[in-house]
């Protein structure tokens, strides 16, 4: 077969086609540009394609994770993917470029939009947020940059996709075992840990107190980190991946979790609400075992407090630069009934699944001697090392 018949761009279409955009992840069914890719990363490509010189250079030396959830973040990066994995400047069609260019003044309001959704912009990052009037400030953009990055630089989302996609096409993608569960959670908690373990806040405490906090914090930071995540990783995208959590959840209570992890519509508020309640005095529900007479924090809680005012000052910043008054209190009043409402259904399944039960308790116990406390290697991600 001739490569004029497989593409408008006359380009051979890559070996591996599984219908999986090879610079995101997202679905994919066309070769653009001589690689398979999904509709929003050929539209950014053929934006920026011919633009390199006027792309910003990433602020994280070239590291960014691009991933379905992530490829918006990262200009650079996204389009350091695109030309890795052969899309071709070259074939991007003048006369597309030349149609952009010229295309005449709009006649009606359909004309108008369609001008719009074509015209060649400058793109920003989704961090970049900051306006004339923002309560943001460039340290606080910065913040929220970190905060975003740190917990990306963790997340195993990536890794999850890759499992559940190679099990599918296995021999046995009917079923997925405990153990396979078992390291799904495995690697929500080392993310969250990792994370917490890697802000600035969390190094200055003594190691004692760092111990008290994953104890007491690490339930909540999973209940609320663990649901984003398997959201972020399409385990509720279809049936068949919901399989990996039927030995946690029976089908009205996958129901529920469905329903929770479809009002996780914003990564940045969700990292910030997660790095904010890391800091908090107790999200520890199940204490009848615990220790308290050796509880570093027990009578010096009012440590976190400054941590916890500054994230929950800059959440705030946040909602505020995304909505107007009204709403900003709207949205941080159905945030705190989200976390409460995972919280509520975390600690149901707690009392419910054995499987469940056990992890979480081995979770809370190994927080204590965890290996990354006061590790050098796990530097902080911002701020003062």
């Amino acid at each position: 077969m001739s490569a004029s018949s497989t593409t408008p761009e006359g380009s051979k279409p890559p070996a591996k086609t599984n219908n999986i955009c090879q610079v995101c992840g997202d679905n994919a069914s066309i070769v653009n540009y001589g690689v398979l890719t999904c509709a929003s990363c050929r539209t950014f490509f053929r934006r920026n394609g011919f633009n390199t010189k006027e792309i910003a250079v990433c602020r994280f030396d070239g590291r960014c994770e691009i991933v379905k959830t992530t490829r918006k973040y990262c200009t650079a990066c996204r389009l350091a993917k695109c030309l890795n994995v052969g899309m071709n400047p070259d074939l991007i069609r003048k006369e597309e470029l030349t149609k952009i260019k010229r295309k005449p003044p709009a006649t009606n309001f359909q004309e108008s939009t369609e001008h719009i959704t074509t015209t060649t912009v400058p793109q920003t990052s989704a961090l970049d947020l900051v306006t004339h009037d923002s309560l943001l400030t460039s340290t606080d953009l910065l913040t929220i940059s970190n905060i975003v990055h740190a917990f990306d630089t963790f997340s195993p989302v990536a890794d999850i996709r890759r499992t559940i996609d190679t099990l599918h096409s296995s021999a046995s993608n009917s079923q997925f075992d405990s153990q396979q569960t078992i390291q799904m959670l495995s690697s929500f908690s080392n993310c969250l840990l990792l994370f917490l373990s890697s802000t600035p806040d969390f190094k200055v405490l003594t190691t004692s107190e760092q111990r008290s906090l994953l104890q007491r914090n690490m339930f909540g930071l999973l209940s609320l980190g663990g649901m984003y995540l398997m959201r972020e990783s399409g385990i509720f995208d279809t049936p068949e991946n919901e399989m990996i959590v039927a030995l946690l959840y029976d089908n009205d209570t996958i129901r529920q979790a469905r329903l929770i992890s479809k009002r996780l519509d914003d990564p940045i508020l969700i990292k910030l609400m997660l790095v904010a309640l890391a800091f908090s005095s107790n999200c520890l529900t199940q204490a009848n075992h615990r220790n308290f007479d050796r509880d570093s924090l027990l009578h010096g809680t009012f440590r976190l407090f400054g941590s916890q005012n500054v994230y929950v000052e800059l959440l705030w910043k946040y909602l505020n630069h995304q909505h107007d008054d009204y709403q900003a209190v709207q949205r941080f009043s159905k945030l705190i009934k989200l976390f409460l409402d995972t919280f509520k259904f975390s600690c149901e399944v707690y009392e419910t699944n054995e499987l469940y039960k056990k992890f979480i308790d081995i979770v809370t116990e190994e927080a204590e001697k965890s290996s990354v406390i006061n590790d050098q290697t796990v530097i902080p991600l911002w701020g003062k090392n």
